[in-house]
């Protein structure tokens, strides 16, 4: 029996059918959009570091107190000047002095508490968020990542965080810090000198409404710089997996301009934020120093009259100090801020994100499978009203072979990703053994099919974990077994470490052949019932091909199995052909049955072959395993 092998990975995933990808459409919005408040931003990043109350509340503790101590050197200043310069009191000054250098010496402690407990709390809320997103992104379906590029997926899960981490351990406790001090020395000033305090109170509603006003621009503006960064990450990773193709074609300069576009328009979506925080500072410092104006003018009329005494002035003019200088700070922080919160609501996009399989309350395992496949009038459509498969009816018994043959886009490769529900039927339905599908676990239904795919990939790691991946917790003789079945055990030995082999980002260090049999082992240490296969030998030699499709022929014995054959010469013993048109099933039946009707499959079976010198024997192909590759055209063995 002959078929035609196919590389790929046992239920890792299923490349096949993928309609979009690139940088995908979420990439492609001309203007980022704000689509949460900040609110709900920041009550949502809560929720993710709740579990770090405690720390929370150490880290929250420890910045007030150390703020609060903040206040004391002012008025302690006013002290000296105003009461012990004027009495020589000697002994006093140095117990002042001696309670300050104590006093900065706990700020010290706190302060390094703080900022260790608070990048504990962002280390904790960089973990957590990685994790949920990347848990989530993998139970979402093929749809997301056909509309979603990989350099997004990427910055999402990496870049974004991180941002959000810096600004939680740097920007949020400088902000608190920041709007506390701001606080206590309004309070403190308004004590010292209320007519004083007033004329720095009218300050502050100016700085809030320039504060608003450049946070929202910079939230706009930093959520297109992240995904402007999303698509340069795109084109990187795009370039880097094909540089073979590059360099093959002699397009490394086009791949050049490609990525300086990309970075391009990132240069300019950072230079758009640079302009509104080089607006916004010097807005902030000119209100701060009318501020500073006001005071010293007032307040230097009023100690010459007599009104307040040159201490009072002084220690104002500290408090002032200090009551401005978070403002230039949280200018900064701000920025920080602004940035964190486009990132979250980016990552929260994500974790948004719903995935169109859902199991249904009450879905049962698939147990005891005998592999009987039956496809009930089945519609589907990628997009609304544009039918890939229409009303498909097949009938697959346990242990039969099924090859859907047909032109590019005829929808072979759709049909077969409807069987483990990588995609659901928007009519008729698909039945294993009188179960509809949708009354099926998602885990269990996919734990008994294996898939072999035309475009081979193997994770980075060891042959062994490679093909471990089929079952995980495999026993090194069964990993061995598979092995041999796949004809790959000789050629792993001859490997320096054998199983232990590194077999490099996607194989990289394999042939291609040998990555085919390292993924059918993969596929038979499932050991499914029901086994998907897409041909992948039409470009390897002809000893790797022979030894493909020997391994091929003794895993699917048992197994209902499904074949995309792009060689006609493969599926002669197939139980079923469906040649597919166009989303139709136009005809059915075997390998003789369709030569003899002389309709479109004998078409495709001419184009292949040119000419046949003789018709296939009544009695059919004797079963005898022979590479296609030594098959002359026009003069197939029948």
């Amino acid at each position: 029996m002959m078929f035609g092998g196919g590389g790929g990975m046992s239920m890792g995933g299923m490349g096949m059918g993928m309609r979009g990808g690139g940088h995908g459409t979420l990439l492609a919005r001309e203007k980022a959009e704000l689509q949460t408040s900040v609110g709900e931003v920041v009550r949502r990043l809560a929720e993710v570091v709740s579990s770090q109350k405690r720390k929370v509340f150490i880290a929250v503790t420890t910045i007030v107190v150390s703020s609060a101590l903040q206040m004391v050197p002012p008025e302690a200043t006013r002290y000296v000047i105003d009461n012990l310069i004027p009495t020589a009191d000697i002994r006093m000054i140095v117990v002042v002095a001696i309670a300050m250098i104590m006093l900065h010496a706990t700020r010290y402690l706190l302060n390094y508490i703080s900022r260790y407990v608070v990048a504990a709390v962002s280390q904790h809320l960089v973990y957590e968020m990685a994790q949920r997103l990347f848990e989530n992104v993998q139970r979402l379906s093929l749809r997301f990542y056909e509309r979603t590029g990989t350099g997004d997926i990427i910055s999402r899960t990496t870049s974004d965080i991180q941002v959000i981490q810096q600004a939680l351990s740097g920007g949020m406790v400088n902000s608190i810090i920041g709007l506390f001090t701001m606080l206590a020395y309004a309070i403190i000033m308004l004590f010292l000198y209320w007519k004083l305090a007033i004329l720095v109170y009218a300050t502050v509603p100016l700085m809030l409404v320039a504060s608003y006003i450049t946070s929202e621009i910079l939230r706009h503006r930093y959520l297109t710089v992240r995904e402007t960064m999303s698509n340069v990450n795109g084109v990187l990773a795009e370039n880097i997996t094909g540089v073979r193709v590059a360099k093959a074609f002699a397009q490394e300069v086009a791949s050049t301009q490609r990525f300086e576009a990309r970075n391009r328009e990132n240069l300019d979506a950072n230079m758009s934020t640079a302009m509104v925080q080089a607006l916004s500072t010097p807005a902030i410092q000119m209100i701060s120093a009318l501020g500073m104006l006001l005071v010293l003018g007032f307040g230097a009329e009023w100690t010459m009259n007599g009104t307040m005494t040159i201490g009072t002035l002084v220690a104002f003019a500290s408090y002032i100090v200090a009551f401005y200088q978070p403002v230039t700070d949280l200018i900064q922080i701000n920025n920080t801020i602004q940035q964190a919160l486009a990132a979250a609501e980016r990552i929260f996009q994500f974790l948004d994100e719903k995935p169109e399989i859902v199991e249904k309350p009450g879905a049962i395992d698939l147990v005891d499978v005998k592999g009987h496949i039956q496809y009930d009038h089945v519609w589907f459509a990628y997009e609304e009203g544009k039918p890939v498969l229409q009303d498909i009816v097949v009938d697959a018994q346990p242990g039969q072979i099924v090859a859907l043959v047909g032109h590019t886009g005829s929808g072979k490769t759709t049909m077969i990703n409807l069987l483990p529900r990588f995609y659901d039927p928007n009519g008729g339905r698909i039945l294993i053994d009188g179960h509809d599908l949708k009354d099926l676990t998602v885990k269990s239904l996919r734990e008994n099919i294996a898939v072999v795919l035309q475009e081979t990939f193997l994770f980075a790691g060891t042959i062994r974990d490679n093909i471990a991946y089929g079952r995980l917790g495999a026993s090194e003789e069964e990993i061995i077994t598979a092995a041999k079945e796949a004809h790959a055990d000789e050629f792993i030995n001859r490997l320096p470490g054998g199983y232990n082999w590194q077999v490099g980002e996607g194989g990289a260090s394999l042939s291609r052949g040998q990555r085919q049999r390292i993924a059918l082992a993969r596929a038979i240490l499932r050991d499914p019932k029901i086994l998907i296969l897409d041909e992948a030998t039409s470009d390897v030699d002809t000893e790797t091909e022979m030894y493909i499709q020997q391994a091929l022929d003794r895993v699917m014995r048992g197994r209902t199995v499904f074949v995309i054959a792009h060689r006609l010469s493969t599926i002669r013993n197939a139980d079923q052909i469906l040649v597919l048109n166009h989303g139709r099933i136009i005809e059915r039946g075997t390998h003789q049955e369709l030569l003899a009707q002389g309709g479109h499959y004998r078409e495709l079976y001419e184009i292949q072959f040119a000419s046949l010198s003789s018709a296939p024997s009544a009695n059919g192909h004797n079963g005898t395993v022979v590479p296609v590759g030594a098959i002359p055209l026009g003069q197939e063995q029948s």
